[in-house]
This record gives structure tokens, C-alpha cells and sequence, in this order.
């Protein structure tokens, strides 16, 4: 709209200049009316549009200011340049560059130089009024309307002839009433321009309050639709989520009341069938010892004696044998359902199991020691898969990166200047070597694709400072998951130890 009032100001002016003086109040009254109504008739019409050049002039500029403070601050911070340096291309070349200049004192010899001018211009002389010359009217040349520039253009040109032909004293007078009018006119303009700014800034602020209150009216109306839909998929989602965890847990205990009753079973059969075997061979011994007794051989019945103690003993070895098998027989199915638990895909609670175990299990001394190792809060909410932690992953990463160039003791600039300089940060993939946070977190990246929990927790484990305590919280649900795995993985080879060691004791026998 400034740009459209410009050339009708300056043809205005110019009617200004030309008409006599008894019209110049008039007409400076009709141009100040005027230009005051043009900008009501005319805002409302115009749009305003996307600018491409000034975006990126804006961009750019901002970009320069971050580049330029990330180079001073280099400067204070030896850390903060080492980290700088390293990661933003061409940071190396530009700190030394101006590090050189700071040593052969042109900033130095600059501020003097500044200074040195500043004084002049601050120390001039005032003139009297007997010595007003062309320079008291040059003082209009740096007006923006040309119309006033050519005008004292003249009014030079006029004073320096006079002066040159003796003629100062005698038009002197009509000269400084010249730039005195000239003088005032120019402030008459300038009070225009202000006050057809001030009336377009009143315009716009009132343009901007009416788009603020139905920007809020919108933001406020989305919030609640969306805090409704999110509370209504909440609870499906627990509802679901509860309903999936009820029939689970129905279907695990009929599966196990099955396997134990099937059990129970085979050890009755097995009992039943070795007394029958035993009861035979007594039976038979029993035939033979009294054939060999009718035959006269009552020096045998030692012997006969000796093999039922030895029945005995291996009557009593076997069930021993029995209580074994169904201790290892129970073990084992406690480890499968934990480790059913453990490896969902969501996080479950799997303290019921670990009662269960501990309670069945309280006199073995290793699976106590095992079980101990497990911490009781983490059984009651359960441990994240690793999809969950790859997920998580992501959004940990993500900080980091915004915090990987803030120092130990960095302030809110640090975290302002880390989080400018994160965005154009060069991402590194796959197994890469170094100390630095990119390629730490690259490395993570590259296990954990490969499913290589422990390794990846390792890694991770090497950041410091910031970046460190981000991704506590990440390393903490690892190691959980880790140690719950290591505690499941001891128990099962507990479990083959002891089975193997059964299996040689019945087959020396």
C-alpha cells in the first residue's frame, strides 16, 4: 500500500511547489485528508502473498547469524570448537582464518579506525548564523523525495551566485525565508509518511488480533476433538488389551492343568509297571530259589537275601529318580511360560511366574540366586521387546542429536546453538569407527537391526554428558530386558544339567 501512496505524494509535492503560497495550506490539507482515507479503502483489497525471495533471504540470514555464533562461541569454548570443528564442514578453515586476523590486531585497528571517525563527526564545530552557506541547505539532499532534493539543488546553486556576485545582503533575507519554507515543507512530509504509517500498523495489528481469536477459537475446538478420541481409544484399547489377557491366561492354565494331569498319568503307568516287573522277577527269583532249595541248595538263601536288598535300593532310587523328573519336569514348564511372557511383542507383567518359581523352587539354592536377580518392579510391569526398544530408538536418537554438541556445564545458548547445528549435521550409517555421538549412535543403529541387544546397550553406554543422561531411561529398559533373558537362559541350562545328570545316574545303574 506504501509503495501504490508514493507517487501520488510526490505529485502532491509538486503541486506544492508550483502553486502560490496562499494555496499550499490548502492543498497540504487536502493531500494529508487524502492519504489518510486511501489506506481504509484500500487494505481490505489487498492479499498478502508468499514471498520466495524473502524466505530465503530470511533463511539465509539466519543460517549466517548460527554460523557466525557458532564461530565466535568456538573461540570461548575449547570443547565446543572440537565438537564444531569435527562435524560442520569448513568450520576448521574459518575459526583459524579468524583467529589470524585476531592475532594481527585488525579488529583492533578497526574499533580505533571507528572511533577515530566517530570523533569528527561528534566534535564538529556549530556554525554561526552569519556564516550559513551552501552547507546549511545540503542538509535536504539526503531527503528520500527527489522533488525536495532538486529543490535545494537550487536554493545551492542560488546562495553560491550570490555569493559569488556580491549579492548575499541584499536577497539574503528572501533566502532564508526560501529555506525556512522549504524547511517546514519537508517536515509536513515527513509527518504524513508517520501518519499514514501509523494508521496502516493500527490497521494490521487489528487485521492480526481478529486472526488470533479465531486461530484460538480453532486450536481450542481440535484440542478437545482430539483429547475425546484419544480417551475413546484408550479404553478400547484397555479393554482389548484386558480381554486378550483374560483368555491367555485361561488357556495357559488349562494347557498346564493338561500337561500335569498327562504327567501325573505316565508316572503312575510307570510305577505300576515297574512293580510288575519287580513283583515278576521276585516271583521268579522266589520259583528258582525254591526249586534250587528242593534240590538241596539252601547255601543260596544269602544270596537271595542280598538281591532283594538290592531291589529295595533300586526300588527306592527310582523314585527318587521320580521326584527328580518332576522337579525338572516342572521347571521346565515355568521357564516356557516366563519365556512365552517375556518375548510378546508388548510389554507383560510375569510376576505370578516368578512367585510360582520361587515357591516350587525354594529349597534349590541356583534358581533362588537366579530368581534374586530379577527385581520385583521389574515382574510386575514387565519388559519392552526388542521392537519396542528399536522403536524407542528412534526417538532417543532424535534428542541426542539435538544435544550431542552441548557441553557438561553448557547453558540455554549451548542447547539453542546444539539444536540449530543438529539440523545440518551429516548422518552416519552402518558399523563406522570413532568416539563422536554420530557414530556411536550409527553403530547402535547398525546392532540393533542385527538384533544384537547387548552390543548395542554397550555402545550406547559410551556417550557422556548430555547426551548421556537422555538416553539413561533407553539403557535402564536394556538392561532390564538383558538380565531377565541372561536369569531364563541359566535356568534352562540349570534344567539340562540336571537332566543329563538323572539320565547318567539311571544308565550306570
Amino acid at each position: 500500500m506504501l509503495r501504490v501512496m508514493r507517487p501520488a505524494t510526490q505529485a502532491r509535492s509538486t503541486c506544492l511547489l508550483i502553486s502560490p503560497p496562499r494555496q499550499r495550506i490548502l492543498q497540504i490539507r487536502f493531500a494529508s485528508n487524502e492519504t489518510a482515507a486511501k489506506p481504509t479503502s484500500t487494505t481490505p483489497t489487498q492479499k498478502r502473498k508468499f514471498k520466495l525471495g524473502k524466505f530465503l533471504f530470511s533463511i539465509t540470514l539466519l543460517s549466517g547469524l548460527a554460523y557466525g555464533g557458532a564461530v565466535y562461541y568456538s573461540l570461548k569454548d575449547d570443547k565446543f570448537r572440537d565438537n564444531f570443528t569435527e562435524n560442520i564442514y569448513g568450520a576448521k578453515q574459518v575459526v583459524d582464518y579468524v583467529e589470524d586476523l585476531q592475532r594481527q590486531g585488525v579488529f583492533y585497528d578497526m574499533k580505533k579506525k571507528v572511533w577515530r571517525i566517530g570523533s569528527k563527526y561528534i566534535n564538529l564545530p556549530e556554525l554561526s548564523e552569519d556564516n550559513i552557506s551552501s552547507d546549511k541547505i545540503s542538509e535536504f539532499t539526503s531527503k528520500e523525495n527527489p522533488i525536495i532534493r532538486k529543490l535545494s539543488d537550487t536554493i545551492r546553486e542560488l546562495d553560491n551566485f550570490m555569493v559569488n556576485h556580491d549579492l548575499k545582503h541584499a536577497g539574503g533575507k528572501i533566502l532564508s525565508r526560501a529555506r525556512d519554507e522549504l524547511r517546514n515543507l519537508s517536515n509536513n512530509i515527513d509527518q504524513l509518511k508517520a501518519d499514514e504509517q501509523d494508521l496502516c500498523q493500527k490497521k494490521l495489528e487489528e487485521q492480526n488480533e481478529k486472526y488470533n481469536q479465531i486461530i484460538d477459537k480453532y486450536e481450542n475446538s481440535m484440542d478437545q476433538q482430539i483429547k475425546d478420541k484419544e480417551f475413546a481409544l484408550k479404553q478400547q484399547f484397555d479393554q482389548e488389551k484386558r480381554e486378550l489377557y483374560e483368555q491367555h491366561y485361561t488357556q495357559l492354565n488349562a494347557e498346564l492343568s493338561r500337561q500335569a494331569s498327562e504327567h501325573d498319568k505316565e508316572l503312575k503307568n510307570e510305577l505300576v509297571r515297574q512293580a510288575v516287573d519287580m513283583q515278576r522277577r521276585w516271583v521268579r527269583d522266589v520259583m528258582i530259589m525254591v526249586e534250587k532249595e528242593r534240590n538241596g541248595r539252601l547255601a543260596k538263601l544269602d544270596y537271595i537275601n542280598k538281591r532283594l536288598k538290592t531291589l529295595e535300593r533300586f526300588c527306592i532310587d527310582n523314585t527318587e529318580n521320580l521326584d527328580a523328573s518332576i522337579k525338572v519336569h516342572r521347571l521346565w514348564c515355568a521357564l516356557k511360560s516366563l519365556q512365552n511372557i517375556v518375548e510378546q511383542p508388548h510389554r507383560t507383567p510375569f510376576i505370578e511366574q516368578i512367585v510360582a518359581m520361587r515357591r516350587y523352587f525354594s529349597t534349590d539354592e541356583v534358581v533362588s540366586a537366579v530368581l534374586s536377580t530379577i527385581d520385583d518392579s521389574v515382574a510386575i510391569n514387565g519388559i519392552d521387546s526388542v521392537s519396542d526398544l528399536s522403536k524407542r530408538f528412534n526417538t532417543v536418537r532424535e534428542e541426542v542429536r539435538r544435544a550431542s554438541l552441548v557441553p557438561e556445564n553448557g547453558g540455554v545458548f549451548s542447547h539453542l546453538l546444539s539444536f540449530v547445528l543438529s539440523k545440518i549435521l551429516f548422518r552416519k550409517h552402518g558399523l563406522v569407527d570413532g568416539n563422536d555421538v554420530e557414530a556411536i549412535l550409527a553403530r547402535v543403529q547398525y546392532y540393533l537391526n542385527k538384533n544384537d541387544l547387548d552390543t548395542a546397550a554397550r555402545e550406547l553406554n559410551q556417550l557422556e554428558g548430555w547426551p548421556k543422561k537422555l538416553a539413561n531411561d533407553w539403557i535402564i529398559s536394556a538392561r532390564n530386558h538383558l538380565e531377565v533373558k541372561q536369569a531364563i537362559e541359566v535356568c534352562f541350562l540349570l534344567c539340562f544339567i540336571l537332566f543329563y545328570f538323572y539320565l547318567n545316574l539311571i544308565l550306570n545303574r
